[in-house]
Parts: structure tokens; C-alpha cells; sequence
């Protein structure tokens, strides 16, 4: 299966891990973490930017299309990606009646879960690194930082 030169789907993935963090930056209007490194800070975000454009632009893709070797990865793809965004769901909605670390590293965990995921089974080894880099920031900052995400 291809997706061409604009993956929608994971387009739409992003806008599902995007809609509990808005809701919850709108109710709750203090600012969010950060480190207080400001070169950790930079990494979290060059990582997350990176993320959102490689999920959805194939860039350095070979071939220059997304696509799946086999109908087996669709499948692969498919439910851990439905699975890790029900989970990060149920863990939002945890987290927004009581906050904790646990649930906080669990909130930062997930999508880099999902960027790797798509990373691996797409063969987008650009999004494999912004992913790496997203994660380790963003691990960082959240464990260091306090309950917030």
C-alpha cells in the first residue's frame, strides 16, 4: 500500500495526539515545562517539528512515497497505532482528573511510540533520528520537570 506524497493518515494521527494537549493547555493556562538547559529545550523542539513534518512528508524516503512493504506491516501499523493512541487517551484521561509523573512519562512515552512505530514500518529513518531526538529531550524535561506534559 502507498500513501503518495502526503501520508493523510498519519496527518490524522497527529491531529489525534494534538487535540487532548490543546484541551488541556486551554483549561489549564500556566505555562508548560521546560529544562533549564536551553540547548535541551531546542532538541525537544527540533525533535517534535521534525516529527510532525516526517510523519507526514516522505522526505528522504526512498522512493520519495510512503508505502508498506506488505500487507502485514498495514495491519502491524494499523492496530499499534490505534492501540498506543487508545492508551494515550486513557492515560489523558487519568491524567487530567489527577497528575502524576508516572502518567506524565507514560503522555511522553506514547507518541514517541507511535513516531517510531511509523519510523520503522515506513522505512523513514529520518523520522527514526527526530524521533530519537524528540525522546530524549522530551523524556528528560518531563522527568526532570515535574508532573506536567
Amino acid at each position: 500500500m502507498k500513501f503518495g506524497i502526503f501520508n493523510l493518515w498519519c496527518a490524522g494521527i497527529l491531529g489525534l495526539i494534538l487535540v487532548p494537549n490543546l484541551l488541556y493547555a486551554i483549561r489549564r493556562r500556566e505555562g508548560g515545562i521546560s529544562s533549564g538547559s536551553r540547548a535541551v529545550n531546542a532538541l525537544e523542539q527540533i525533535g517534535r517539528f521534525g516529527c510532525m513534518v516526517f510523519m507526514v512528508v516522505p522526505l528522504g524516503v526512498r522512493g520519495g512515497e510512503f508505502g508498506f512493504y506488505s500487507p502485514e506491516e498495514l495491519v502491524i501499523w494499523g492496530f499499534g497505532t490505534l492501540l498506543l493512541l487508545a492508551a494515550y487517551y486513557v492515560c489523558w484521561t487519568f491524567f487530567a482528573r489527577r497528575p502524576g509523573r508516572r502518567l506524565a512519562l507514560a503522555l511522553a512515552l506514547i507518541p514517541c511510540g507511535i513516531f517510531l512505530l511509523s519510523a520503522v514500518l515506513l522505512r523513514h529513518w529520518v523520522l527514526a533520528v527526530f524521533t530519537g531526538i524528540f525522546t530524549g529531550a522530551h523524556l528528560y524535561i518531563v522527568r526532570h520537570g515535574g508532573p506536567q506534559v
